[in-house]
C-alpha cells in the first residue's frame, strides 16, 4: 500500500502542500489542569473536558505522547462515496504536524486506514500483536513525517484526498512511531476532515449527515407540543370556577408533563443550535452539546416517571398526590445522574477514535440499556398489578392495550442496539437509533398532551380527585367479592363513559 495505491473501489492520494488554513479549536487530546476553585468549578471543568472529547469535532488539535514502536489513533471519520466519477474527491483530510527539534532520532509516520478487513478490522488481539512496521503495511496510505519540516515553525502540512465507491466507509487517522529511541515522541497536530460533496454539510461525517434535519423537525414538533400544553394549563385555569378546576392546571401529573415537554424542547433547540454552528466551523459549541445531552436524559426520565405513574393507575384509576412525584424522583434520580455521566463517558472514551461500534453496543452502552430494561420490568410489574386490580372493563382495556403500547418505549433502545450489533451498518446505526428513540419519545409526549387536553371527552386520564379512586383495590382492607369492604361502594359508583384513549 502506498500513497498512490489504487483499487477497484477507491483511489487515495497523498501530498505535502505548502499552505494550510487552520483556525483555533479546542484541544481534544489534552485535559488542562483545573485550578482549585471549588467543587462547582471542578464539576464544570469535568463537563467541559467531556464535552470537548465527545463532540466528534472534525476540526481538532492536540498533543499526543507517542511511545516507541507504538501507534496512536487521532480520530475517525466516515466519508461518503462517489459512484459516478472517481476523479471527484469524496473527502479531504488536512493535517499539520509539529515535532520537537530534538526528535531527529525518531521515525514517525501518518497512517490512514479504512474499515476493510485487510486494512483495519477493528481492535483485536491480532491487531495488538502486530509490529509498527506491520501496521504501516496495512495502512491504505503511509506518509513519513519529515523531521526538518515538522520541527520548523509552521510544521509539516499534509493533505489526503479520499475517493471511494460502493458505500460510505470509516477512515482512521493515526500516527505510528517505528523506531526504538527509548523515549516518547511528543507530537502536536492540527487536523480538519471534510466531506467535500455535502455542500453546506461538508463538516459532517456521513453517520451524522442528516442529524440537523432530525433535530430541526423535533424542534418544530416540541414547540407545538409546548404551546399546546401551556395553552391547556391556561385554559383550565381560566375556566376554573372552583378550587378543583384550578387544581387540574396545577396537578402534579400536569406539572411533570409540562416540565418534560419543555425539557425536550430545550434539548431539540440546543442540539439544533450546536449542529448549526458545527456546520459552519466544524467544531460546534461544546457546552451547548453537554447542556442538550443533560436536557435529553432528563426529558427521558421525566417521561419514564410519567409512564411508571400510568402503570400504577395514577390519574386514571387512582388519585395522584404530590408525594407520588417525589417517590418517582427518589427512585429515578440516581438512574438519571448515573446515565448522564455514563453516556458522556462512553461518548468521550478514547476507544471512540478507533472503534466503529455504536456507543450503545459498548460495555458502557450495555449498562445504559440494562437501566432501560430494569425500568421496563418495573413498569410491567406495576401495570400487571393495576390491571388485575381494575374492575372497570373500559379502563382494563386501556391497561391491556395502550399500557402495552406505552411500554414499548422502554424497548426502543435495546432493540436498536441489537439491530446495530447484528444487522445495521456502522454508519447508519446512530441515525436510525436517534430517529427511533426521539420519534417514539415525541409520540408518547403528544399522546399524554392529548390525553390531558381540557376538551378531550374520550380520554382515560382524570386529574380531578372526585373522578378517581382513593386507593388500590385489593391492597388495603378486607376483601368482599374481590373488593375491599372499605372501597367497594366507591368502586361501584366509579365508571368511565369513554371508549378510546
Amino acid at each position: 500500500f502506498s500513497s498512490t495505491a489504487r483499487s477497484p473501489t477507491l483511489i487515495v492520494a497523498s501530498a505535502v502542500e505548502s499552505s494550510w488554513v487552520s483556525s483555533a479549536s479546542p484541544r481534544t487530546n489534552m485535559a488542562p489542569a483545573m485550578p482549585p476553585l471549588g467543587s462547582a468549578v471542578r464539576v464544570a471543568g469535568v463537563l467541559a473536558v467531556l464535552a470537548a472529547q465527545c463532540c466528534d469535532t472534525l476540526k481538532t488539535e492536540g498533543i499526543v505522547a507517542l511511545p516507541g514502536n507504538g501507534t496512536i489513533f487521532l480520530t475517525k471519520f466516515c466519508y461518503t462515496y462517489e459512484l459516478e466519477d472517481l476523479r471527484h474527491r469524496a473527502g479531504i483530510v488536512n493535517l499539520t504536524v509539529h515535532l520537537p527539534v530534538e526528535s531527529h532520532r525518531h521515525h514517525a509516520h501518518v497512517l490512514l486506514f479504512d474499515d476493510e478487513d485487510h486494512s483495519y478490522p477493528g481492535p483485536s488481539d491480532e491487531w495488538n500483536a502486530m509490529s509498527c512496521q506491520q501496521r504501516t503495511q496495512h495502512a491504505r496510505v503511509s506518509q513519513r513525517i519529515d523531521w526538518v519540516a515538522a520541527s520548523g515553525p509552521e510544521g509539516q502540512r499534509i493533505t489526503f484526498g479520499i475517493n471511494q465507491k460502493l458505500r460510505p466507509r470509516w477512515w482512521y487517522i493515526a500516527i505510528a512511531e517505528c523506531s526504538d529511541a527509548g523515549e516518547d515522541l511528543l507530537v502536536e497536530y492540527q487536523m480538519h476532515a471534510t466531506n467535500t460533496g455535502y455542500g453546506w454539510a461538508v463538516e459532517f461525517s456521513t453517520d451524522k449527515r442528516f442529524m440537523p434535519h432530525v433535530f430541526a423537525a423535533l424542534l418544530v414538533v416540541y414547540a407545538c407540543l409546548s404551546l399546546a400544553q401551556l395553552h391547556s394549563n391556561r385554559a383550565v385555569a381560566l375556566r376554573a370556577k372552583d378550587d378543583s378546576a384550578n387544581g387540574k392546571a396545577a396537578h402534579p401529573f400536569a406539572q411533570i408533563l409540562t416540565a418534560g415537554v419543555l425539557l425536550a424542547l430545550g434539548d431539540s433547540l440546543f442540539s439544533a443550535l450546536h449542529l448549526a454552528v458545527f456546520a459552519s466551523n466544524g467544531v460546534g459549541l461544546a457546552w451547548v452539546q453537554v447542556l442538550s445531552q443533560l436536557l435529553s436524559v432528563t426529558a427521558n426520565f421525566v417521561l419514564a416517571s410519567l409512564l411508571l405513574l400510568v402503570s400504577q393507575g395514577k390519574c386514571i384509576s387512582y388519585v395522584m398526590i404530590a408525594n407520588d412525584a417525589w417517590s418517582m424522583l427518589r427512585l429515578l434520580g440516581p438512574f438519571l445522574v448515573s446515565c448522564f455521566f455514563l453516556e458522556m463517558w462512553g461518548e468521550s472514551s478514547v476507544s471512540r477514535n478507533y472503534d466503529t461500534n455504536y456507543v450503545y453496543t459498548t460495555p458502557v452502552g450495555w449498562a445504559l440499556i440494562f437501566v432501560d430494561l430494569l425500568l421496563l420490568s418495573i413498569y410491567a410489574t406495576g401495570l400487571r398489578k393495576t390491571y388485575k386490580a381494575e374492575h372497570s372493563p373500559d379502563v382494563a382495556v386501556f391497561y391491556s392495550r395502550w399500557g402495552v403500547v406505552y411500554g414499548l418505549w422502554f424497548m426502543v433502545l435495546p432493540v436498536t442496539a441489537l439491530l446495530a450489533q447484528l444487522v445495521l451498518a456502522p454508519y447508519v446505526s446512530l441515525f436510525i437509533s436517534t430517529c427511533a428513540k426521539k420519534c417514539m419519545t415525541a409520540m408518547l409526549y403528544a399522546a399524554l398532551v392529548d390525553g390531558l387536553w381540557p376538551g378531550n371527552t374520550r380520554t382515560y386520564f382524570r386529574l380531578d380527585a372526585a373522578e378517581t379512586k382513593p386507593q388500590l383495590p385489593g391492597l388495603l382492607g378486607r376483601r368482599h367479592n374481590g373488593l375491599p369492604q372499605e372501597s367497594q361502594s366507591a368502586a361501584e359508583k366509579y365508571s368511565f363513559p369513554c371508549s378510546s384513549p
